[in-house]
C-alpha cells in the first residue's frame, strides 16, 4: 500500500500515491478505475476483427465509454491532488465536509475534507478503555469523553480555562506562564497557547478548577467535580538525569481525570532538551523503532490517550517526539535538584521517599 507522510495535527492526511494511472486506487475522492477488457490493446484502439470462434473485443461504444471514464478519471484526479483521504467531524476544515476538489482556507486545515469520503465518528460505551498498547484516533476522543459521562461536549477550550480572568484572556497582556509553587522550589514555564492550545486549555482548566473531572482518589464515584486538580499533588515518579513526573491526586500514576484530550503534536515542538513541559499518556508505539504506530486507514496516529499528568524533562530525550504533545518550557534549576531525590524502587516504582508536593499552579502573562 502507498506510504503517507506523518500528519502533524488532528487533519486527515494527504495521500502521496500517484493517482493519474487507471491501474492504482485513486485516493480519497475518487472511484476505482475499471479494468481492461479482454480484447487487448488493439481491440481497445477499435483495430482489427477478432476470429470467429474468439471472443470479440469491446464494441465501438464501449470503447467511447471507458475514454470517456478515463477522461472523467483524469479530471477527478486533478482535483482531487491534495484531497483528505477521510473527512471527519470538525477536522481539518472545521465542523462541514466540503465538496471533493474544494479546498480549507482555514491556516490550521489546509487540504480538502470530503464529504463522499466521510468516516463516522466512533462509539463507545461508558467505562471502556484502550487494550494495552493500543489507542484511539483524535477525531473519536470527545465521542469517548461523552460515553463517560463528560459535562464537556466537545472540546475544552482556551476561552473556558481563561473564565474570570480578563488578563488571562487578553493575548496582548505577553506569553502565557504557569509557576509551580513546589516544596523545593518555583518552577515556571512558558506554556504554548498557540500550537498546543487544547493541551494548555486542559492543562490551565483543571489547574484553575474550570475543567470538570472525576475525583482520581475515588474512583466508585460518577460524579464530575471541579477544584484546583493539581493542588498539593506530588511528583509521584521521578528518574535521575531523565525527567519528573507529577499531576495524580491519587498519587499512584494510575489516577485520571476520566477523559481523554487529543494529542497535539508540532513539528516545532520537539523533547530537544531539559524543561520540557509535555503530556504523559498510555500511547503505543513500536518497540523497535521507538516511532508512534498509524492508523492504516486514516494515516493518523493512534494514541490521544493523554489527559492530566505531565512531566519535565531535565535531558533531551527525542525518542518520546510525536509520542508526547509539547506544551510548555520550564526553567531547568528545581526540577533537575528534584530529579536527584533518593527514590524507592517498590512498592510504586521511581517514586521518592519524601514528597516533593505542588502546593499549587498559578498562571499570569508576562
Amino acid at each position: 500500500m502507498p506510504i503517507y507522510s506523518r500528519p502533524h495535527r488532528l487533519d486527515s492526511f494527504i495521500s502521496t500515491a500517484a493517482v493519474a494511472l487507471l491501474g492504482l486506487s485513486l485516493a480519497a475522492c475518487q472511484t476505482p478505475p475499471a479494468e481492461h477488457g479482454e480484447g487487448g490493446a488493439k481491440a481497445d484502439a477499435g483495430v482489427g476483427k477478432a476470429p470467429e470462434g474468439e471472443k470479440k473485443g469491446p464494441t465501438p461504444e464501449e470503447i467511447e465509454a471507458k475514454k470517456k471514464a478515463a477522461a472523467e478519471a483524469q479530471a477527478k484526479a486533478e482535483a482531487a491532488k491534495g484531497c483528505c483521504k477521510f473527512c471527519f467531524a470538525g477536522t481539518p476544515c472545521g465542523d462541514e465536509c466540503l465538496p471533493e476538489g474544494k479546498t480549507c482556507d482555514e491556516p490550521e486545515g489546509e487540504g480538502c475534507a470530503c464529504s463522499s469520503d466521510e468516516r463516522p465518528t466512533r462509539t463507545f460505551e461508558e467505562g471502556w478503555l484502550p487494550r494495552p498498547n493500543s489507542g484511539i484516533l483524535g477525531p473519536d476522543v470527545f465521542s469517548f469523553n461523552k460515553a463517560q459521562g463528560d459535562p464537556i461536549d466537545g472540546p475544552f477550550t482556551l476561552e473556558m480555562a481563561f473564565e474570570g480572568d480578563e488578563t488571562l484572556a487578553d493575548k496582548g497582556k505577553g506569553t502565557l506562564t504557569a509557576t509551580f509553587q513546589t516544596s523545593m522550589g518555583d518552577i515556571e514555564c512558558e506554556l504554548y497557547e498557540d500550537k498546543a492550545p487544547l493541551t494548555v486549555a486542559n492543562f490551565v482548566g483543571l489547574a484553575r478548577g474550570k475543567r470538570p473531572y472525576l475525583d482520581p482518589k475515588n474512583r466508585k464515584s460518577d460524579e464530575w467535580v471541579t477544584g484546583n486538580y493539581y493542588d498539593n499533588t506530588i511528583f509521584h515518579r521521578v528518574i535521575s538525569k531523565f525527567m519528573i513526573q507529577g499531576g495524580d491526586p491519587s498519587a499512584s500514576g494510575r489516577g485520571t481525570p476520566g477523559y481523554f484530550i487529543p494529542d497535539e503534536f508540532h513539528p516545532s515542538l520537539r523533547h530537544s532538551g531539559p524543561g520540557i513541559l509535555s503530556m504523559a499518556n498510555r500511547n503505543p508505539y513500536d518497540r523497535v523503532t521507538q516511532k508512534p504506530i498509524y492508523d492504516e486507514k486514516t494515516g493518523l496516529t493512534v494514541g490521544n490517550t493523554g489527559s492530566a499528568q505531565f512531566f519535565i524533562t531535565v535531558r533531551k530525550t527525542e525518542a518520546l517526539n510525536d509520542r508526547h504533545t509539547v506544551f510548555g518550557r520550564c526553567d531547568t534549576k528545581v526540577p533537575t535538584a528534584i530529579s536527584e531525590v533518593r527514590t524507592q524502587s517498590r512498592p510504586i516504582p521511581d517514586k521518592p521517599f519524601e514528597d516533593v508536593t505542588i502546593k499549587t499552579i498559578s498562571f499570569t502573562r508576562k
